[in-house]
């Protein structure tokens, strides 16, 4: 079966843009979604200037609104939220229950302000995506879902990329959301990974 790598982060809106969309296309093309979560831009050491963040805030909000998504009530995960969150997608994704994590994850962050540095937040959405929490508390201790979470950063940097969504098929490298379509394109175009 093709597989098309997701490079993903919680903390980026155009991951959340980018989810359903991508979940949905390998559906279409019957394809796999590999979604390797990794570390915020701010915390591998690369600002993000005040004014691009605020562009990327008022650009997200409008694609958000066009794609019928909620935006707008943000709990920025930095720090501990957004390694919680990676460290429990590996461990959803060892469990088959990665799409509906990065869903729920996701749409809470970005349109439900969910904290999910806290217990009982993080506990909402795990348990809403369908996992056991006392398995995805242990996921946040984890030092091999850590180790998981930086070789999926250091691959995506082996790539020559820093931001994300990234997408790749074989060779292929489609960075942003908005490259979703020429994604679709090279699959019905038929390129093989």
């Amino acid at each position: 079966m093709t597989t098309v790598r997701f490079f993903f982060s919680f903390r980026s809106p155009y991951s959340y843009l980018a989810a359903p969309r991508a979940f949905e296309l390998a559906r279409r093309h019957d394809v796999e979604i590999d979604v390797r979560g990794v570390l915020p831009m701010a915390m591998r050491g690369q600002s993000v200037p005040l004014p691009k963040r605020l562009h990327t805030l008022r650009d997200a909000k409008r694609e958000a609104t066009r794609l019928g998504l909620p935006f707008g009530r943000v709990h920025d995960p930095i720090g501990d939220g957004a390694v919680r969150c990676l460290r429990v997608s590996e461990h959803a994704r060892d469990v088959g229950r990665i799409e509906p994590f990065v869903l729920t994850a996701s749409r809470a962050i970005w349109g439900e302000a969910v904290e999910v540095a806290s217990d009982e937040g993080l506990r909402a959405v795990c348990e809403r995506a369908g996992l056991e929490w006392a398995a995805c508390r242990a996921a946040i201790d984890d030092p091999a879902m850590q180790a998981r979470v930086q070789a999926n950063t250091d691959e995506l940097a082996a790539l020559g990329m820093w931001g994300v969504p990234v997408f790749t098929l074989g060779d292929e490298c489609f960075w942003g959301q908005d490259r979703l379509e020429d994604l679709e394109a090279a699959l019905t175009a038929g390129a093989v990974a």
